[in-house]
């Protein structure tokens, strides 16, 4: 059965069973061999025979051995029907109601023997030991049937929490991936996009003076060697190599004024305008970071040719605006490849921070990345 909690067929229970039936049957026969004896052992066998179907058909098949055990008068079928019918059964009153059908079964032949004997003695006394093996029977199978529910149902908790364990295992270790990649994104994309903005200036400045063209591949050098240095760091961080691979330090708001600086030398035309005069958190920092970042690169891979600005705004107990923001190229196109998540991870980092953000083109022919970040005041 697939119900829960229900009793599994096991052959040495069957084996038992008939070896219990056959014995009482052996053993009255051997006491008293007549032929109404005779007749009883042959029933006890066809009952004890057909408890071997309990597991498929107990509901209507036990009570029905029951009721015909009146006539075999078998005490092991008496025994073997109740506690198998209230060891399958989970409605305590059906449980009951067939307690009853087997008591009753068990009592008319006692009472037919007490009205055959002279003091009446043997029937009452029958009367009194049916019912309390009737009583113990279906005791110890509702017993057991409680237990055994009881332990299925611990049983599938332990497997649904398992179970649930590991999606969420699964669930964390997809988020430590994608938080991974966004990171890489972060740090590579920026100082990658500057080194093949750096090398195509060289490529279509052919004329460019030697000194000229030392200083672009010396910029070059150390931007692809700072890359280089920042994914070994993170690839370390991932392999768990803290020893080789340690921790650069985290971005600062001096790091987001910096940014500015280097996409200037690398050639792009863009405007700060800073007007943060208080200091800055370097959780608040490191998020504007990435966002002035993200846009910047955008820029490099995009928008090479036009001009940008970044702009700064914002006190405690305010907000933070940062946009990143330039002028809509026209017919402008760029080999470089984009991962399609640098604006869904920062766009990650701002909402967790609890902040709002927009990208898009403007009414003023600008494409335009905004963040807004709450600022709270330094207490």
């Amino acid at each position: 059965m697939d119900e829960l909690g229900a009793p599994v067929r096991r052959i040495w229970q069957e084996v038992l069973l008939l070896a219990v039936v056959l014995a009482e049957v052996v053993l009255g026969v051997v006491l008293l061999s007549t032929a109404q004896d005779l007749w009883q052992a042959g029933a006890t066998v066809v009952l004890g025979l057909a408890l071997l179907a309990r597991h498929r058909h107990w509901p209507w098949l036990l009570p029905l051995i029951l009721i015909a055990n009146a006539g075999a008068w078998s005490l092991a079928v008496l025994i073997i029907g109740t506690y198998a019918y209230a060891t399958r059964s989970h409605h305590r009153l059906r449980t009951l109601l067939v307690s009853l059908l087997a008591a009753a079964s068990g009592v008319v032949p006692s009472l037919v023997a007490g009205t055959e004997s002279a003091t009446g003695a043997v029937g009452i006394m029958g009367i009194v030991v049916t019912l309390l093996v009737v009583a113990a029977s279906a005791a110890t199978g509702m017993y057991t049937s409680t237990r055994r529910m009881l332990l299925a149902q611990l049983q599938k908790r332990a497997e649904q929490a398992e179970s649930g364990q590991a999606a969420a295992e699964e669930q964390a270790r997809r988020a430590e991936r994608t938080r991974i990649a966004r990171e890489m994104h972060d740090i590579v994309a920026h100082k990658i996009s500057l080194v093949a903005l750096q090398a195509g200036a060289l490529e279509v400045n052919p004329t460019l003076e030697r000194e000229q063209v030392q200083q672009s591949a010396g910029l070059i050098r150390q931007t692809a060697t700072t890359a280089l240095s920042e994914l070994r760091e993170v690839l370390g961080v991932l392999r768990g190599d803290s020893e080789e691979a340690p921790l650069a330090p985290q971005p600062t708001w001096e790091d987001v004024r910096r940014l500015v600086a280097t996409s200037k030398d690398a050639g792009i035309s863009v405007d700060l305008f800073d007007f943060i005069d208080d200091p800055v958190p370097d959780q608040l920092a490191r998020t504007a970071f990435r966002v002035v970042q993200e846009g910047l690169t955008n820029i490099h891979k995009h928008a090479l040719h036009t001009r940008a600005r970044v702009a700064l705004i914002g006190e405690p107990g305010t907000d933070l605006v940062i946009e990143v923001s330039n002028v809509l190229p026209k017919g402008f196109t760029t080999d470089l490849p984009g991962a399609r998540m640098g604006l869904s991870g920062i766009e990650t980092r701002v909402t967790h921070a609890g902040g709002t953000i927009t990208s898009g083109p403007t009414d003023d022919g600008r494409f335009e990345v905004r963040a807004v970040i709450p600022w709270p005041m330094t207490t």
